[in-house]
């Protein structure tokens, strides 16, 4: 995906959706096309949080089945039937709306204060486990989700899906946020290039939050294509901040044997920026970076300015308990994703996707 100082066109003159699907693919562009999402059942979330609730506490866990229900309107009626505020209803991890999906919720219910859950109604949701717990649920809590996706209407050479999906398997993928990250039709881009480079205010503080966030995943994904075109998004460059995989503990590579060979594992991963404070070229690394974003530079020069911390991301998505099954003109797959990764990205690499939803 090529910037050529993008964001010295208007905002909303810019084609989003077009340069999103530009980002370059680790196995180049899929021979295969399939519909996903026909229907909410196609695609099923669970999420795996690594650990009971207690059973003891000041705070109620929730696990809910939703069905085409936004994860914040699901926490607003929990909010209403239990009679509190909404900030003492708390969430893991947004899932998707066109799916079908498992997910805790907590609500801060302290001494002897209980409600009737069984008389909740929201439609399309369904309370299926109550327990208490001592803490509340904080947003990154849960470990992985794991996927069950339904593929239909495939369309090419399922030798050559077979052969992707192995791949993958072995191989992960580039760890793109996935197109949901950016809101619907990528209204969420406009948005950020007027808040953070036209200085326009925005009052409600969720939305600001959203809208940050999807500059700086925007950022990550132009990094990301960048290494994805020069075959080094699997590869430690050298002083590259490293990750370890499945926690946030970042290191300095340093080259050594060991480092290549836990690379070749899937063990620790390169990682790339999540743009903010004092984000910048400290070293001929970080300068490197700056460079593929110079023409988003005012976008760069707004994170900066926000109360946001630079952070590392992982290039490279581990594709865990990988399995498929191809029938006619459907696939089935299931597989785990650690927190924050998308399936969507995993998908991207094998099937050229007709979204349904």
């Amino acid at each position: 995906m090529n910037s050529n100082s993008v964001l010295h066109h208007r905002a909303d003159s810019m084609d989003w959706q077009r340069a999103f699907s530009r980002l370059g693919y680790a196995g180049g562009c899929p021979q295969v096309h399939g519909a996903i999402k026909s229907v909410p059942e196609d695609f099923q979330v669970t999420e795996l949080m690594g650990f009971e609730p207690e059973g003891q506490g000041e705070h109620v866990w929730l696990w809910v089945r939703k069905r085409q229900q936004n994860t914040e309107q699901v926490a607003k009626a929990l909010a209403q039937h239990a009679g509190v505020a909404y900030r003492d209803v708390s969430y893991s991890g947004m899932k998707d709306f066109h799916a079908v999906t498992w997910q805790w919720f907590s609500v801060w219910l302290p001494g002897d204060k209980n409600t009737d859950w069984q008389s909740f109604t929201l439609a399309g949701t369904e309370i299926e486990r109550v327990q208490r717990h001592t803490r509340k649920l904080k947003r990154g809590t849960h470990q992985q989700n794991r996927f069950e996706i339904i593929v239909r209407d495939l369309a090419g050479p399922t030798s050559v899906l077979e052969q992707s999906l192995a791949r993958v398997g072995c191989d992960g993928v580039p760890n793109y946020f996935g197109a949901q990250r950016f809101g619907r039709q990528f209204n969420n881009m406009p948005l950020a290039v007027s808040h953070l480079c036209d200085g326009v205010a925005i009052k409600k503080r969720h939305l600001k939050s959203i809208v940050i966030s999807a500059a700086r995943s925007w950022l990550f994904n132009h990094v990301l294509s960048e290494r994805v075109s020069a075959a080094s998004w699997n590869r430690l460059l050298p002083n590259e901040p490293a990750n370890l995989h499945g926690s946030n503990s970042v290191f300095t590579s340093t080259g050594s044997d060991d480092e290549q060979r836990r690379l070749a594992e899937l063990d620790i991963h390169p990682t790339g920026p999540l743009v903010g404070r004092h984000s910048g070229p400290d070293s001929a690394f970080e300068a490197q970076e700056m460079a593929w974003l110079e023409g988003y530079q005012d976008l760069v020069h707004g994170l900066q300015r926000v109360d946001v911390a630079s952070l590392r991301r992982p290039l490279r998505t581990r594709v865990e308990n990988l399995q498929w099954q191809i029938q006619g003109t459907q696939l089935a797959l299931t597989f785990t994703l650690h927190a924050g990764q998308f399936a969507t990205s995993v998908l991207r690499e094998c099937i050229a996707e007709t979204d349904q939803s």
